[in-house]
């Protein structure tokens, strides 16, 4: 015979499930059994959030090329003094170089400027203002793939070129003494004996030279004339 009291009761059996549900929830865990749990509960958000780690992936690849897009631009448009590009060198040698034509007349419309452009831009008529300063020739060149046109001018302190480089803005050489006239400007530098003012006018390159003596300061005039 089975002695009755050798088995629970159903009541006694839930009150003893309560108990060591309620003992269980009072013992804390080990902490460096809490710490491994939360590293394992880390990863499992991680392994399921792909989408998220590529596109924080993506934006930085984006940022690299927004980047690199802008340093493209920002050397537009500072200058064109990449490889290949003409130099205001060149263009100095264009100004000091004898013309290959006639002088261009001048213009009946504006009798401030010459019959000879670039970029448009005239090219002014300098014996409106100082009648001893004659033009006397003309040239037409393309250096590194870009249109340069000069005018040569004459008068009391011997011959003076006037260049207008086509396109980009060209780099001021290192060294050269900057000057603030007429509202402009003008960098004022010294090559193979002559006096050279480059200034830039409505984006493009413009360089005058001359080697008569005391040249600088009818450079200068020349410049800033309206």
């Amino acid at each position: 015979m089975t002695d009755r009291h050798d088995t629970p009761e159903p009541h006694e059996s839930d009150a003893v499930g309560r108990r060591i549900q309620e003992l269980a929830r009072e013992v804390e865990a080990p902490q460096a059994l809490r710490m491994r749990l939360a590293e394992d509960r880390r990863g499992a958000r991680a392994a399921r959030s792909p989408r998220r780690r590529l596109s924080l992936g993506a934006a930085g690849a984006l940022g690299v090329a927004a980047v690199a897009a802008l340093a493209v631009v920002l050397t537009g448009v500072v200058g064109g003094s990449g490889p290949g590009a003409p130099s205001v060198d060149d263009a100095v040698a264009l100004a000091l170089a004898k013309p290959t034509a006639a002088a261009p007349a001048v213009d009946p419309a504006n009798v401030q400027v010459v019959r000879a452009r670039v970029a448009g831009i005239d090219f002014p008529n300098y014996e409106y203002a100082w009648p001893k300063w004659k033009t006397s020739g003309v040239r037409w060149d393309t250096v590194s793939g870009r249109k340069a046109t000069t005018v040569v001018y004459r008068g009391p302190r011997g011959a003076v070129g006037y260049t207008i480089v086509d396109g980009t803005p060209l780099a001021v050489p290192a060294g050269a003494r900057h000057v603030r006239a007429g509202g402009l400007d003008l960098a004022v530098l010294r090559r193979d004996g002559a006096t050279v003012v480059t200034w830039r006018r409505d984006g493009h390159t413009c360089v005058l030279a001359g080697r008569g003596a005391g040249v600088e300061r009818q450079l200068v005039k020349f410049a800033t004339w309206a």
